[in-house]
């Protein structure tokens, strides 16, 4: 009676643990086509005309087009757009990762005074909203000089960059063993050339991860090129694609095919450095 019992008992169990699984795996399905969606819509989209569009808007095309393709190359400097996206957003993120390296170092391992409140008030603008300081940040460039050029959409890029990228690499550097850097220093190393040469090759995981998250958001920003560009040659991809909207006239499938263009170095990178981005998130999970 026991022994009919115990194997009942598994059974409801293994039940239990199949419809777990199954109810987990539909939840998963349902969030990934909810995720992929928009990108798929975008996409089937850019093959249509604008009559396919409308007489279709959600069905696949009738016939693939690449007339919406070729109307964006012509409307849009693409590749002057493109090398304007790539200066700021590789500018951006040169100058945001190297200056999170210095305040890191800085907070945790030269144990400098005010250090930790340093930290935190880098970090407590990861709180602040990017509208609510976008006109003082505008207002600075100008004063500057830089209002209009590469140099003013890279030290923003960098401002709105530097605050996560501390935040992660703090938490990476803390678990790193201060043996190992007064080791160094007692071989006559300097400290730069201990951050440079020793830390950045042990927390290279974490610096890709950020790197490449970082690369994502300001490639795809919107407003801080608006604001800082304006409708100068030196605007962004993004921004171009946007202009495509005409103020009595827009065009679903031709706004499809330029975000389609604009998207394509995001998945690239994606899909060429995904295997860091995942090593850095379970480095830093691990650690």
């Amino acid at each position: 009676m026991s022994t009919m019992m115990t194997v009942r008992r598994r059974a409801r169990a293994r039940a239990r643990s199949t419809f777990v699984r199954w109810l987990v795996t539909g939840a998963l399905v349902v969030v990934a086509v909810a995720a992929l969606y928009p990108l798929l819509f975008t996409v089937v989209n850019s093959f249509k005309s604008r009559s396919g569009y409308a007489q279709n808007p959600l069905g696949l095309p009738d016939a693939i087009s690449l007339e919406n393709y070729i109307a964006t190359f012509s409307r849009m400097n693409v590749p002057r757009l493109l090398l304007n996206s790539i200066v700021t957003t590789g500018g951006g993120l040169i100058l945001s990762t190297i200056a999170a390296l210095l305040i890191a170092y800085a907070v945790t391992k030269l144990r400098i005074k005010g250090g930790n409140l340093l930290f935190l008030f880098v970090i407590s603008m990861l709180v602040i909203p990017s509208q609510v300081i976008i006109y003082p940040l505008y207002a600075t460039i100008l004063d500057l000089g830089f209002g209009n050029s590469y140099a003013g959409l890279i030290l923003a890029y960098a401002s709105f960059g530097l605050p996560i990228s501390t935040y992660l690499l703090v938490a990476y550097f803390r678990a790193i063993p201060d043996e190992l850097i007064e080791a160094a220093r007692l071989d006559g190393a300097g400290e730069l050339r201990i951050l440079f040469q020793i830390l950045l090759p042990v927390s290279a995981p974490a610096v890709a991860a950020l790197s490449i998250l970082n690369f994502v958001w300001m490639w795809n920003d919107l407003l801080l090129p608006l604001v800082i560009m304006g409708g100068s040659d030196n605007t962004t991809l993004m921004v171009g694609v946007a202009l495509l909207s005409g103020q009595y006239d827009i065009s679903i499938p031709l706004i499809s095919a330029g975000m389609i263009i604009a998207l394509l170095p995001v998945l690239i990178v994606y899909f060429l450095f995904q295997r860091q981005i995942l090593s850095g998130a379970i480095s830093g999970a691990v650690k």
